[in-house]
Formats: C-alpha cells, sequence, structure tokens
C-alpha cells in the first residue's frame, strides 16, 4: 500500500480520524499498533512475525540489561549478532554461498543452492537498524526506565517510517507520542509536505525512470555521449525525488498525526565537499552510522580516522545490498570523506600557522576566489555524487563501467534526451536552492484560505499531479534496501 494509491488516503484518512478521537495512554498505544500492523501487513503480511520478532528480541535485551547490569556488555553483544544475523540471512545469503562455494567449502551439486528464493522483507534494514538504536542506547544510558513491549512493538512498526525511514530513536519518538499535538504551522507544514511529496515523486521521478533513466541504463550503447550524460543525470534527480518525496509525505504524514520524524534531506545537492553532502543527505542513516559504528570505532579520537571514515562508509555502502558495485560505491564515498577531511586538516594547520605569527582571523588573508571556489567545489561534488550513483541503478559493475564510458565518448552516434529531461534535473538543483522560500509562499497561500477552500486547493494540486504523472507509479527505490 504505497504512499502514492488511493488505498493508502482511505486507510490514512480512517487512521487519522480515530488518531485524534484517542487520547495518549494504553489504548491509544493499541489502536497505533494494529494500525501499523495493518499497513505493513497489506504489503508483506508473510513478514509480521518478524516485525514481532524483531521488536521482542530488542525489548527483551533491554530488559536483561536491566535486570543483569554485570553482563549489560554482554548482553548487548549477543543482541546485535542476533539482530545482524537477522538482516544477512535475508539480504546476504546467498552472497555468502557464493564466497563459501568459491572458498570450496560449500560445493555447488549441494542442497542447500536448491533452497526456494529468499524473499527480502520490505523496510527490513531501517525497523531492523532503528530496534537496534534502542537496545544501545539503554546500553549507553542504563539508568532510563525500560520501555514496555507495546511501546517498543509501536516504535518499531511505525508505518510512516517502517519502509524506508526516517530512521527513529525512541526516546525522542516516545516524548512526541505520549504528548502529540497539531499546531497551525505543523498543519500547513504537513499538507505541504504531502503535497511536494507527490509531485516529486509521480510528476518528476516517474517522468525520469521512463523517459531516458530507463532506456540508458538497459542499453547505453543506443545512446550518444549526451544521452548517456543525461541519464546520469537524470538518475541522480531521480533518485533524490524518489527519496527526498518519500521522506517528505512520512515527515507530512506523521505531522498530522502530531509527531515530528524528523528532517531526512537538506539540499543535498547544493553541498560543496562531500563531508557537507552526508550531512545533508539521508539524515537519519548518516546520523546513525555516525552514532553508532564511526564513533565507536573511534571517529576522530582514536585510531585513523582515514580507516574510520573507510569502514563506515563502506559498510554503509553494503547496508544498501550485496553486490560488489555497493561496496565499491560506499568505498568511493568513504576515499571521498577521507580526502575532504584531510583537506581541511591542512587548511586548519595552515590558519593555526597565521595565529602563531600574532595574526587574528579576521586579519588572516582572504582568497579573492571565494566564489570560484565554492563553486568549483558544488560541480565537483555534485559530479562525483552522480557518476557514483551509477552503481546503485546499473545491473552490475561491468554495466556501470560501460555507461561511465559511454558518457565520455563524444563521437559516438545514437539517441539523445527530451528537452524536459535536463529541466527536470535544472528544477531539481533550483528547487533544493529556493525551496524554503518556496515551502513559506506555499504555507502563506493556505493560511489564508477557509478549511472548504483548503480542501479546493489541495484537491486541485492531487489533480495536477496526477495528470502529470504516469498511469502506473513505481514503487519508491528505497523500498529494496
Amino acid at each position: 500500500m504505497p504512499f502514492t494509491s488511493l488505498e493508502f488516503a482511505l486507510f490514512f484518512l480512517v487512521v487519522l480520524s480515530i488518531n485524534w478521537a484517542l487520547k495518549s495512554g494504553p489504548h491509544y498505544h493499541r489502536f497505533l499498533l494494529v494500525a501499523n500492523l495493518a499497513f505493513y501487513g497489506l504489503a508483506a503480511p508473510k513478514f509480521l512475525p518478524l516485525l514481532f520478532i524483531v521488536g521482542w528480541l530488542n525489548w527483551r535485551t533491554v530488559k536483561f540489561m536491566a535486570e543483569l547490569p554485570q553482563l549489560r556488555r554482554l548482553v548487548l553483544t549477543i543482541n546485535i549478532i542476533l539482530n545482524l544475523a537477522i538482516l544477512v540471512f535475508f539480504k546476504y545469503f546467498e552472497l555468502l554461498l557464493s564466497f563459501l562455494d568459491t572458498l570450496g567449502l560449500i560445493p555447488t551439486s549441494s542442497n542447500i543452492f536448491k533452497l526456494p528464493e529468499i524473499v527480502y522483507p520490505v523496510g527490513l534494514s531501517f525497523f531492523t537498524f532503528q530496534a537496534l538504536s534502542l537496545a544501545i542506547d539503554q546500553y549507553r544510558q542504563p539508568d532510563h526506565e525500560p520501555p514496555t513491549l507495546l511501546n517498543v512493538l509501536v516504535f518499531v512498526t511505525f508505518f510512516p517510517t517502517i519502509l524506508a525511514g526516517p530512521i527513529q530513536r525512541h526516546r525522542q519518538f516516545q516524548t512526541q507520542l505520549t504528548a502529540r499535538h497539531v499546531t497551525p504551522e505543523n498543519l500547513n507544514l504537513g499538507l505541504y509536505l504531502i503535497i511536494a511529496g507527490l509531485f516529486k515523486k509521480v510528476a518528476l521521478s516517474s517522468y525520469l525512470s521512463e523517459h531516458i533513466v530507463r532506456g540508458v541504463f538497459q542499453v547505453p550503447d543506443s545512446y550518444s555521449a549526451w544521452g548517456v550524460l543525461a541519464g546520469v543525470y537524470g538518475y541522480s534527480a531521480q533518485i533524490y525525488l524518489d527519496f527526498s518525496g518519500y521522506s517528505d509525505l512520512a515527515l507530512g504524514v506523521a505531522l498530522l498525526m502530531g509527531i515530528d520524524v524528523g528532517t531526512n534531506f537538506q539540499a543535498p545537492y547544493l553541498a560543496t565537499n562531500i563531508r557537507d553532502f552526508w550531512r545533508r543527505w539521508h539524515i537519519s542513516l548518516s546520523t546513525w552510522l555516525r552514532d553508532y559504528l564511526y564513533i565507536p570505532l573511534g571517529g576522530s579520537r582514536r585510531g585513523s580516522q582515514i580507516l574510520n571514515l573507510l569502514i563506515t562508509q563502506t559498510l554503509g555502502g553494503l547496508w544498501h545490498g550485496a553486490h560488489a558495485r555497493y561496496l565499491v560505491w560506499g568505498l568511493a564515498h568513504g576515499l571521498g570523506l577521507a580526502i575532504t577531511h584531510l583537506f581541511i586538516a591542512a587548511r586548519r594547520r595552515k590558519e593555526q600557522a597565521w595565529a602563531d605569527l600574532g595574526l587574528k582571523r579576521w586579519q588572516i588573508p582572504k582568497t579573492r576566489f571565494k566564489t570560484l571556489k565554492k563553486w568549483g567545489g558544488f560541480l565537483l561534488t555534485f559530479n562525483f555524487v552522480s557518476f557514483t550513483w551509477i552503481l546503485f541503478r546499473a545491473e552490475d559493475l561491468d554495466r556501470a563501467l560501460e555507461i561511465g564510458q559511454g558518457a565520455l565518448a563524444w563521437s559516438r552516434p545514437g539517441h539523445g534526451a527530451p528537452l524536459l529531461v535536463w529541466l527536470i534535473v535544472a528544477l531539481t538543483l533550483f528547487g533544493q536552492a529556493t525551496g524554503q522560500r518556496i515551502q513559506r509562499l506555499f504555507i502563506s497561500a493556505q493560511t489564508r484560505l477557509s478549511p472548504l477552500a483548503l480542501g479546493l486547493w489541495l484537491a486541485f494540486w492531487v489533480i495536477v499531479i496526477i495528470k502529470l504523472g504516469p498511469e502506473g507509479v513505481l514503487p519508491f527505490i528505497y523500498f529494496q534496501y
């Protein structure tokens, strides 16, 4: 039941009505759990028991740590192993078998290779990481009272975020759940985000997929260099429009229920370096990897910061799937982050050298090419990110290399791309540069409308979006992760 469907609209209207009819308390938590399970059950009913297993496992871990404080570390370690085992089984089972076969430990003729193909549970990575954060936070702050099983299950299964995030933290979520309210500002913001998310996904992302991206990534030989470039930049725009569109919808739906699930994107394609990009892109995953992987590895304080960055980003790449292309993608971004940190460290040493000479910060000579450096950083970062996205969309490394080479084959004949593709790519960048202003103008217009006029206003935009979109809307890209 995707957010873009009529079925979800009807489901949400019922849930929203009951949401505000009930006050906070056990009855509300039970209702929300039922709503969450109904939503997920319509998408993947066979995996409902898995939701209970992940929720119960992490709740039981929290209880054990409270009851056996001297064994907290051991209990948490076992819990992490069990959670990761669930992820590995569903995401990396076939890769693991192939690896063992390569080592000669399991012959290809073994019956284990004849098992039915394992179906991946939608949203597994997101709700597993979310549940893990609950156990790890409780380990770090043992004085906090452990939550009830009902609270944990509601947290793990929350329907606006269960399929593709943003990844929540339990204490912030539970606080809002028990004191939820909707201000006029949040109401208007929620409605705006729902319209913006639908427009990004249905009208823009779908057009790029249908009119350039699919063709370039399936048969790149049929396209000229400009056509391949349009496919590369088109997919860069598509994955942003698709995923940020989902995040807008999740935030908007949750805001109407009185819960703020957090901003997941902050104009990432305006970043001027890779570190800046990762502070703006998929913020909930970036902060999760920082708090629960990078910092425990030592961060910038212990060991090699460069090595810690490479490990974090490489594992972050593998989080997306059991393919070599994701590993290479993660490693490439790890190297990009490492180089960025080295440049920043060198700049700080230079500033310190000026300070040692007795100069104040405002007295340090400024480059006359500050604007040029900013634009250069933006262009370098955007192109690096766009070309590494090829690894996400291509079916394998060979196809990714073929697409990269096709973008440089200037003399090769072939198909180009519709002008509208380039206009949507430009609109994606323009929208990020002016997004806050557009949001303020849109909300300002909404606040002047009566309830009836507001309903007609929203219906108008929904009809426009439906007319602009294709007959069938593709699933959100991040549902596969």
